[in-house]
């Protein structure tokens, strides 16, 4: 007991001491400006505001829609018994404790559209998490570079024989699902982003490749579904860091003898043989076994060979008007590329480990993903090494790297040698900044970074480098606005963590965005029903990018119509007025002119008991006909669950309406949105 109030006593001591000290010596936050590649200059707003990285959450103001959004996006995973009780609590709490206003004012489309008329480009960095402005002119110049290193532009805009040709292995495989799927994208040919690489000497850019919207993407989820499953023996593959250490205690102390450097894949994606690999997926899937692969696949292993060469071919993107082809191997962006580059890397660690067997026997080596670490004695012959990596790769490049006077960085480790052996210490792989204090993260995900960091630093390094590395990450907290008071506190929690019953596992998760002071209310009221609320980012400065280097507004809608009613928009509400003077209300996500086309359908169908609301009063109405073509908007929503709100107060405010709501709101909730919803009905 003496002990234990000596210990609380002295921790104390040193609790005060550190906050004191921190007080006064703590920096004042500022982040590191954009990297400029053009001579044009930002304003200071928009300069500070992209200081804060991309992953960085500004505090935008909040609907109260926005409020009643996330509380039914949350009922519709509760079961119906529960809902309106569920409702009804968190209806109340948040309409009495709303969002407060935000702090400072955030204008993110004047720093779009400065941007914009400066005639710049946005990119992120690639290694060190900032952004990168650069002007257009360069912008081209440079993204031309980045795809024809990899890509050859096609004379001909080739068709969709591909896609032809999947359908109809689709009906010989019997894979009817995997054909709707296929048919149904607009896009034939991937799209290409671009990251920068600041790390390297004139900064060029990296190519990324997206399959978001193309027909490619449903058929990659297939293979890599059906790949997840198979695990070929990989000798080097390390899952993390701790694995890594587990290698390194051997050599902790005791070994002075000894010396490391490492091996990296240049451009691995991009140099995987293709024919190699597809025998390396053949051998794997046989290793695993043909015939329970075959059952969970319900194809045989030859046309899952074919439907994964034909995917390989279909590596297209458009850039600039032109169409280009990959030159080899597997795009970077692509959900299938991780798990083919392993699969392709445990036969080449295979033979590597052969060739060491006979060259270099007493070698130490581990790999993470394209990334080897070699450890060796001192008397080996480091060119033999790297002689048999080289040649067991075939087509993979390897860039030795050795260690500096600081170290060698491995994963998120920096390896030192010492006169004992290995020392190592945590230290992130990049210079990406920690996330701002201020981003509009809930405070769960900021003490999860502090007690990430530190108690990476604690346990990741050994007795000899664990307190500079506690050090360090903390001088990073404190860097990027981290209260000193805040990281007291985390610090005590983990040095005298309390004892917490384990949460029961629900199967019931809602993902609703976050909202300060409402969200947390909702996942505690959603708790008491056995359902889990996580939260998501409602907007990042990441995604400035794509506002700023879009060619063109993207259209409202893609498809033609045959008689369009209006002009094209989406993610609306509307009220189709009659010529008795009623209306009918309703919303949608599509095109409204998809929706209005359907309501014209079934309201002139002739039926003798007919069910759409405008031709039931039709019927009680004679003469009484729709305006489709007088439509009008009267406000939306991004969220299926805000539109629901937007009509249903429209509907039950309306004076004269034929349709039913989606969903019922309480007088609680029509006053609560009143101020707010009032001038929908009132714009023209």
């Amino acid at each position: 007991q003496a002990a234990k109030e000596l210990l609380e006593l002295s921790w104390t001591k040193i609790l005060s001491q550190f906050n004191l000290q921190n007080r006064t010596q703590a920096p004042p936050t500022k982040f590191a400006p954009p990297t400029y590649l053009t001579d044009a200059k930002l304003s200071s707003a928009t300069e500070a505001l992209l200081s804060k990285g991309p992953k960085f959450a500004p505090d935008l103001p909040v609907s109260k829609v926005d409020h009643l959004a996330a509380i039914h996006q949350v009922a519709a995973v509760i079961p119906e018994q529960e809902r309106q009780e569920f409702l009804g609590a968190a209806t109340r709490s948040v309409c009495y404790h709303p969002a407060p206003r935000p702090k400072a004012s955030v204008n993110i489309r004047s720093a779009v559209a400065e941007i914009r008329e400066k005639n710049l480009k946005l990119l992120q960095a690639d290694k060190t998490g900032g952004f990168v402005v650069i002007d257009d002119e360069m912008y081209k110049m440079k993204a031309k570079a980045a795809v024809e290193k990899n890509f050859i532009a096609i004379k001909k805009r080739p068709s969709g024989s591909l896609r032809s040709k999947l359908k109809e292995l689709c009906v010989e495989l019997n894979l009817p699902k995997m054909k709707n799927l296929v048919t149904a994208p607009a896009n034939q040919y991937l799209q290409a982003f671009f990251a920068a690489k600041t790390h390297k000497p004139d900064v060029p850019l990296r190519t990324i490749v997206s399959e978001r919207g193309c027909w490619q993407k449903h058929l990659a989820t297939f293979l890599q579904k059906h790949l997840s499953d198979v695990h070929p023996l990989q000798p080097y593959r390390i899952k993390n860091s701790q694995e890594l250490i587990n290698a390194l205690e051997p050599v902790h102390t005791g070994a002075p003898n000894l010396d490391f450097f490492s091996l990296d894949i240049e451009d691995m994606y991009y140099n995987v043989d293709i024919p190699i690999l597809l025998d390396s997926v053949e051998e794997a899937i046989t290793e695993h076994g043909i015939c329970s692969f075959q059952n969970s696949s319900v194809v045989s292993l030859s046309g899952f060979l074919e439907l994964l060469q034909l995917y390989l071919k279909s590596t297209m993107i458009e850039h600039e008007g032109k169409i280009w082809i990959q030159k080899s191997g597997v795009c970077i962006g692509s959900c299938l590329a991780p798990i083919l580059s392993e699969i392709y890397l445990s036969y080449v660690d295979r033979t590597i480990q052969v060739k060491l067997k006979n060259t270099s026997p007493e070698c130490t080596v581990v790999r993470y993903v394209d990334d080897y670490l070699i450890i060796h004695p001192v008397s080996s012959k480091v060119e033999v090494i790297v002689a048999s990596f080289e040649s067991a790769g075939g087509t993979l490049k390897f860039k030795k790297e050795d260690p500096s006077s600081e170290g060698l960085q491995f994963l998120d480790l920096r390896l030192k040698k010492t006169n004992e052996g290995v020392c190592w210490a945590f230290s992130q792989r990049s210079e990406k900044p920690v996330l701002p204090f201020e981003s509009a993260h809930s405070k769960a995900v900021k003490i999860g970074i502090i007690k990430t960091l530190i108690t990476s630093a604690k346990t990741k390094s050994c007795q000899h480098s664990a307190t500079d590395s506690m050090k360090s990450q903390t001088r990073r907290l404190l860097s990027s606005g981290y209260p000193v008071e805040r990281l007291v506190s985390v610090f005590h929690q983990l040095i005298n963590p309390k004892a917490t019953t384990k949460t029961p596992f629900s199967r019931r998760i809602a993902s609703i965005p976050y909202i300060h002071n409402a969200s947390h209310r909702i996942r505690s009221i959603a708790s008491r029903y056995d359902t889990k609320v996580v939260f998501s980012s409602r907007f990042k400065l990441a995604s400035m990018c794509n506002m700023i280097n879009r060619q063109e507004a993207k259209p409202a809608c893609e498809k033609k119509h045959a008689k369009p009613f209006r002009a094209c928009c989406t993610e609306k509400v509307y009220p189709i007025p009659l010529k008795c003077g009623a209306e009918y209300i309703g919303q949608t996500g599509r095109c409204i002119n998809d929706r209005l086309r359907e309501h014209e359908n079934e309201a002139t169908s002739r039926t003798d008991n007919p069910i759409h609301p405008i031709a039931v009063h039709a019927n009680d109405y004679i003469g009484c006909a729709p305006d489709f073509e007088g439509t009008k908007t009267k406000g939306g929503h991004r969220n299926r669950h805000g539109r629901e709100i937007i009509e249903s107060f429209l509907i039950q405010t309306a004076e004269n309406n034929v349709s039913s709501a989606s969903v019922t709101l309480s007088r609680r909730e029509l006053e609560f949105i009143r101020p707010e919803i009032e001038k929908y009905r009132n714009s023209p």
